[in-house]
């Protein structure tokens, strides 16, 4: 397993270099936008401090040349392990999809879609989790949705299409990576936000405006908090045990998640 491992992160280090993937979906634009170098480590890290996750997704949405990139897949993977945030382990994430997509190598010791993979099944563990600490509950949930449906789907997807032990390793490190920054993480804001408490305060005291149509009929409109509401969070003694739950109980919901077989399964014609 730790092979696996050290593989996916030496093909993420040395690899990165050589390709620039937002650029990826700009190949058939005659125009592809200019480069644009990424804030400073420094900068990225008053970003987190602050709290500024529009600011850090900003930061990394810009168009950037490949040493930049790769600068940033370092940068993410240090704060990854120093227990960073919801919106680190997101881009951190989508950047691996996009580097291992480009790459598309078939050697799966060196394929960073099944870093990502795993990355997303660290995503989904750190928000039912640290989403345990949330009063109001319709927010991780919808964080669920949106990384199941949007965020992380295609790394998910392409880890359903993997054998079984691949499958059983790559929950095995989401486990173990969940554990050992469990200690570093802190309170996460940006889990605890979009749910209905906040559309709440946005409807009362906040700002209203106008979002693009999606399709349907009717106007969409977003709905904003004003700057000084923060979300609340639960006593220790409310979310621990719900916290040791979810442990408890993660490894069957990973596996269910990438549709793996549990190792000790034994065959229909044997239960």
């Amino acid at each position: 397993m730790r092979n696996l491992f050290l593989g996916f992160l030496f093909a993420t280090i040395v690899q990165a270099a050589l390709i620039a993937p937002p650029f990826f979906a700009w190949a058939q634009a005659q125009t592809p936008p200019t480069p644009l170098p990424l804030p400073s480590d420094v900068e990225l890290n008053a970003l987190v401090d602050a709290r500024n996750w529009n600011g850090l997704g900003m930061a990394f949405n810009k168009p950037t040349d490949p040493a930049s990139f790769n600068r940033g897949l370092v940068w993410l993977r240090n704060r990854f392990f120093g227990g960073g945030g919801l919106m680190v382990s997101l881009i951190y994430a989508r950047n691996l999809w996009l580097a291992g997509s480009q790459l598309n190598t078939s050697d799966p010791n060196k394929d960073i879609r099944l870093t990502a993979g795993m990355m997303a099944l660290y995503t989904f563990e750190q928000i039912v989790i640290d989403g345990a600490k949330c009063e109001d509950q319709t927010a991780p949930s919808r964080r669920i949705t949106q990384m199941l449906t949007t965020n992380q789907k295609a790394a998910l997807d392409f880890v359903k299409q993997q054998p079984n032990e691949t499958k059983l390793k790559l929950v095995d490190l989401a486990i173990a990576f969940e554990n050992k920054t469990a200690p570093l993480r802190k309170d996460d804001d940006l889990i605890c936000r979009g749910g209905m408490e906040e559309m709440r305060v946005g409807l009362e005291r906040g700002t209203q405006h106008e979002l693009p149509p999606d399709g349907h009929y009717g106007k969409n409109v977003g709905v904003e908090a004003p700057p000084d509401w923060t979300p609340k969070f639960r006593s220790p003694e409310i979310y621990t045990p719900i916290q040791e739950s979810a442990r408890a109980n993660m490894r069957a919901q990973l596996l269910k998640l990438v549709d793996a077989a549990p190792i000790d399964q034994k065959p229909a014609d044997q239960k």
